[in-house]
């Protein structure tokens, strides 16, 4: 994902709602390390849904009905998405497309 074309979403461990949400990761970085945070950070495609995304980029094909089905487009998230987690402000993991496969 182009990071000109995504933005950068944080949830707390344990949060039901996100609480930031930055235009860029380095910005994103500065902030959870001054307050120490820990969750987890996913990067999202930027006036496009992750589902729209994954389908367009070939990264997910519909093979059933429930892949189509509201309530399974309205909770998708693409694992192909990049994804960090943080513990007490420092990163733990980074999960990227490379390293899911």
């Amino acid at each position: 994902m182009n990071s000109h074309n995504s933005i950068f979403i944080f949830k707390a461990e344990n949060a039901a709602l996100t609480s930031a949400v930055f235009s860029s990761f380095e910005s994103m970085c500065d902030w959870i390390q001054k307050y120490y945070l820990s969750g987890m950070v996913i990067e999202y495609p930027l006036d496009v849904s992750s589902y729209d995304w994954a389908v367009e980029n070939g990264y997910f094909a519909r093979k059933s009905p429930i892949d189509s089905a509201p309530i399974f487009i309205a909770s998708f998230v693409s694992a192909y998405q990049k994804q960090w987690h943080f513990k007490h402000g420092e990163i733990l993991e980074e999960i990227t497309e490379e390293n899911q496969q």
